[in-house]
């Protein structure tokens, strides 16, 4: 039990985050495939999808892995596949079999450095506010609830710095906006990708239980390190959140351009 706690608190949010955006996201191009067609899903890909792509190939490099292809956009009609990084291991190699876990959620570390480098660049105030509270929050000894209301406290005050009067009016947060909504809109995991991960978080798991059992045995805290550790998801737990808002976003605009195509062929 004290394993699956750590490893939910460690991955649990990003993984949760990934489906939830995979579900947005096959709303979303199906909406917008109707209105617009293929073109519609290139409105967004042509900034999300090198960014997807990018992470899957970042992770295999620090896991050892050998990238055989990699395609970061594809504008062929005849096919499905925007992206995609191909790539083999060793699978005797422990080490690279974790590497499918991490290369699996490569998209959301590169999407949320994206999007974290978009508000640095665009919208400063929000970041730097966003970076002090994490930097507050490095503290020595940080129990469950504290990592709980932290991360809540970390969503409201990216919600707090980016929507107000003043940011609607700048073009800078329109910008913001804009590539926000394309990075996020590829941000989610493929059926590929959380099939990869499963092995990974398996050996992952196995892993921290053998840690666990000597830690046990020498009366190392091995939960408060953990959770010491876990304070920095609060970076992911606010642009995460900010990430599910504009895909949803997005999927509202799809859903509403098919809305009017749909009334306006009717009418002809």
């Amino acid at each position: 039990m004290l394993s699956i706690i750590e490893v939910t608190y460690l991955f649990g949010f990003v993984i949760i985050a990934g489906f939830l955006l995979g579900q947005i996201q096959a709303v979303s191009n199906k909406w917008a495939y109707q209105a617009f067609g293929r073109r519609g899903i290139l409105l967004t890909a042509y900034i999300g999808t090198p960014i997807h792509e990018i992470g899957h190939a970042v992770m295999c490099l620090l896991f050892g892995h050998k990238i055989n292809a990699i395609k970061l956009l594809t504008m062929n009609p005849q096919n499905s596949t925007l992206g995609y990084v191909n790539h083999s291991f060793n699978k005797h190699s422990l080490c690279q079999v974790i590497g499918n876990f991490f290369i699996s959620l490569g998209p959301i570390g590169s999407g949320t450095a994206a999007i974290l480098f978009y508000m640095y660049m665009l919208e400063p105030a929000a970041f730097s506010t966003l970076q002090q509270h994490i930097i507050a929050a490095s503290v020595d000894h940080i129990t469950i609830a504290d990592f709980i209301s932290r991360s809540a406290q970390s969503i409201i005050i990216v919600y707090d710095e980016l929507i107000n009067g003043e940011n609607v009016s700048s073009l800078n947060f329109w910008i913001f906006v804009w590539l926000a909504m394309c990075t996020s809109s590829h941000i989610a995991l493929s059926e590929a990708d959380i099939k990869q991960g499963i092995s990974g978080l398996m050996v992952i798991f196995l892993v921290t239980v053998l840690v666990n059992v000597g830690a046990s045995l020498f009366g190392i805290p091995i939960l408060q390190y953990v959770l010491t550790a876990a304070k920095y998801n609060l970076y992911a737990v606010a642009v995460l959140s900010v990430s599910v808002a504009f895909s949803l976003l997005t999927a509202l605009i799809m859903r509403s351009c098919c809305g009017i195509k749909r009334f306006i062929m009717n009418k002809c």
